[in-house]
């Protein structure tokens, strides 16, 4: 009968968290952050086996402007889907923001998406300080089938030649020294 009464407070507890999770996403977050995993770019046999990126894809900038993904052929490009309400997705951001701020000026593309209200995310960037841009997918835009998924955060790297190297879904440590060093060969 303990053990049973003890289950139950814990699950009242967990509940009554469940509903302050705006006031506990930040701290969660930042715990959270320090156990991600490290990313590792896909190994296949070949390069002729990597599918290749779909570059159909518009987004707006947090200024309202146009951004095709074709602007970006001949570049890395790092394509990340994400929520201001996922606390994973939340969890990655300075990892990702610590990674823009070590290639933003070399040949790499950072395209973060939300398809949340523009409002929303531009005062979460300002809240937060990133250096990355946020882009919002468009009311009007739609994903390529090839980057959908269930789940955020969902990330794709795609080389120089446009394929996708590595797909990720779930938050990782974007700004590991190894993963860093694997852009690196990249550009």
């Amino acid at each position: 009968m303990k053990r049973f009464t003890q289950y139950t407070v814990a699950a009242f507890l967990l509940l009554g968290l469940w509903n302050c999770q705006p006031v506990l996403k930040a701290p969660a977050a930042t715990i959270l952050s320090a156990t991600l995993p490290t990313p590792e770019i896909d190994s296949v046999e070949s390069v002729e086996k990597l599918p290749i990126a779909d570059f159909n894809l518009h987004v707006k900038d947090l200024n309202g402007q146009l951004v095709n993904m074709e602007d970006y052929r001949g570049k890395v490009i790092f394509l990340n889907f994400w929520a201001t309400w996922c606390m994973p997705c939340v969890a990655e951001l300075p990892s990702i923001d610590k990674l823009y701020k070590e290639f933003k000026d070399e040949n790499i593309a950072f395209l973060l998406i939300s398809s949340e209200q523009p409002e929303k995310v531009k005062r979460y960037h300002e809240k937060k300080g990133y250096e990355i841009p946020f882009h919002i997918i468009d009311k009007d835009g739609s994903i390529p089938n090839q980057y959908y998924s269930n789940s955020i955060p969902t990330t794709f790297i795609i080389n120089k030649e446009g394929k996708i190297v590595k797909s990720s879904i779930g938050p990782e440590d974007w700004d590991d020294d190894a993963f860093i060093e694997t852009i690196k060969k990249m550009l």
